[in-house]
């Protein structure tokens, strides 16, 4: 569990939105390669990442 200061975690949630962000960037060119596409959703601190019909990859918060 976190026990940082209010600062702190809202740092912390910016950083696993931008990882967020790149894994679903990643996703995308697996998909591009055409070899067929990944399905599901991935859960992360604060949010998802998951396919969007006609979008990709999105990530979402909670």
């Amino acid at each position: 569990m976190f026990t940082g200061t209010a600062q702190e975690l809202r740092e912390r949630e910016e950083q696993a939105r931008q990882l967020a962000e790149q894994a679903a960037d990643l996703l995308n060119q697996l998909d591009a390669l055409g070899l067929g596409q990944a399905q599901g959703q991935l859960h992360t601190p604060g949010g998802m990442i998951r396919r969007s019909p006609g979008q990709g990859w999105t990530v979402t918060n909670r």
